[in-house]
């Protein structure tokens, strides 16, 4: 049972609670998408889920950091921001994204 939104370019994996395993890179690569956006997303999302800053506060850092800028970034803000939900950010432990990239 997953009871929040799942972010958009993540790969989300779980349940109770589901987490992120980082950028869906295969993915948004298969899409077509740019190195260079793929990065700012990366970014983004460590500024989501790693730093010490709460959701808003790593939203507004993300804005202010012109480097960052790109529709795709725009648009995981915008989702985060207007979801009804909220929306999955919860990092992964440890052990379990090492055992991810083994697979």
């Amino acid at each position: 049972m997953v009871t929040k939104d799942a972010a958009p370019f993540a790969r989300t994996v779980g349940s109770r609670p589901a987490r992120i395993y980082g950028v869906n890179t295969i993915g948004l690569m298969r899409r077509g998408l740019d190195a260079e956006v793929i990065e700012k997303l990366k970014r983004s999302f460590r500024y989501l889920t790693q730093s010490k800053l709460n959701t808003t506060k790593a939203i507004q850092q993300i804005q202010r950091d012109k480097s960052l800028s790109c529709a795709e970034v725009d648009y995981l803000l915008e989702f985060i921001r207007t979801s009804q939900r909220g929306v999955i950010l919860r990092r992964a432990p440890r052990r379990a994204e090492e055992v991810m990239a083994d697979e």
